[in-house]
């Protein structure tokens, strides 16, 4: 890893309101750029975004008062604006808060957050200086200085070191609460199956009774449940003349399930190589199921039409917030699954040449 960075962004969906469920919290602050509006405070759970608490901006100035049963990851954020600041709120103490449109921040109260504060000293202090000594040593090595550059590696690595050693220590010290689950899951999207369970395996039994351990296994389920060798879940969605078919009604000796949208360059792309696929072997056990994730009807019939998709298709025109995205782990289109006849992935994500060659062992 050559950057020790500490990620930020968690996804949040829609939130609600909720209230009256333990101590007071209270946060103060100051946006700069911002005469009036709205800030809101919310908080990811496992099926929903709770909203925690709200206040008006004037001349920059905000309080936000609410309840809170147990500390959480929350992220702060003006109403109508995407993004925002996430930090660990707790109520052992009153936070303050002066924000920026950059992204910079001072979030300041409770101990839970002065550990991030902390953590993240050491990760801005340790790239600012590896970041120097890069520029160094790209210099060196344009000048052909080798000797140069070995020995700039060598303080890069011995930086890297200190800063991972003192991080550790910060996580050490809070290994059974919310701050070592939040870091230790923080990126969690952009891991496959095994690095999850690598993840989970490391939190402590305390740990793991916390939010973001929760989403954690929740996703490691989800995931399972869509993995090779499982039985693909099954589901019922709308054909474009508004006929409900389930998954596990299609017949097949071997079915492709292809999430896809008519805004999607490489699903359209991909769509001549499905046309030529499903009429070679369609008359052989050949199944397919495309699932759209358009929101607009009239827009998903004429990519059909034009580009002459001749197999079942199904939607809800709900987009990215359809169930079976969620059910299906959806993060990007198009996205491939190959069933058997007993509805088991038996393959995820082949496209053209080695889908051909797939099928076609298969449907000889």
């Amino acid at each position: 890893m050559n950057r020790l960075i500490l990620l930020l962004s968690i996804f949040f969906l829609l939130p609600g309101f909720v209230a009256g469920e333990g101590k007071t919290f209270t946060i103060d602050g100051y946006v700069k750029e911002l005469t009036e509006g709205e800030m809101l405070v919310i908080s990811n759970r496992i099926d929903r975004v709770d909203t925690l608490g709200r206040g008006k901006i004037e001349n920059g100035k905000f309080r936000i008062q609410g309840e809170l049963s147990e500390p959480c990851v929350a992220l702060l954020k003006v109403g109508g604006y995407d993004g925002g600041f996430v930090f660990l709120l707790d109520t052992d103490a009153p936070y303050e808060v002066e924000l920026w449109q950059s992204g910079k921040n001072s979030i300041k109260g409770g101990k839970l957050q002065s550990e991030l504060n902390a953590y993240q000293e050491i990760v801005g202090k340790a790239n600012v200086e590896m970041g120097k000594l890069r520029e160094e040593m790209n210099k060196a090595e344009a000048q052909k200085h080798f000797k140069t550059v070995g020995e700039l590696k060598k303080k890069i690595e011995k930086v890297k070191e200190k800063a991972q050693k003192d991080l550790g220590v910060i996580v050490e010290r809070n290994k059974d609460n919310l701050f070592a689950a939040y870091i230790q899951t923080a990126g969690m999207g952009r891991m496959d199956l095994a690095a999850l369970k690598r993840c989970y395996e490391q939190l402590s039994e305390k740990a793991r009774q916390t939010e973001p351990a929760k989403i954690l296994a929740a996703r490691i389920t989800t995931l399972e449940n869509v993995n090779v060798n499982a039985v693909a879940p099954d589901f019922t969605l709308q054909t474009p003349g508004g006929e409900s078919v389930a998954m596990y009604s299609v017949k097949g000796k071997l079915k492709i399930i292809d999430f896809w949208a008519s805004w999607c360059g490489p699903c359209r792309q991909e769509n001549p190589n499905m046309v030529k696929l499903y009429n070679e072997y369609k008359d052989k056990g050949l199944a397919v199921i495309s699932v759209s994730l358009d929101e607009r009807k009239n827009k998903w019939e004429e990519a059909i039409e034009k580009d002459g998709l001749t197999w079942l298709h199904l939607s809800d025109l709900k987009g990215w917030q359809s169930d079976v995205v969620k059910k299906y782990n959806i993060d990007a289109v198009p996205t491939i699954f190959v069933l058997d006849e007993n509805n088991r992935i038996i393959a995820k994500n082949l496209r053209g040449e080695k889908l051909k060659a797939f099928v076609s062992e298969r449907l000889k």
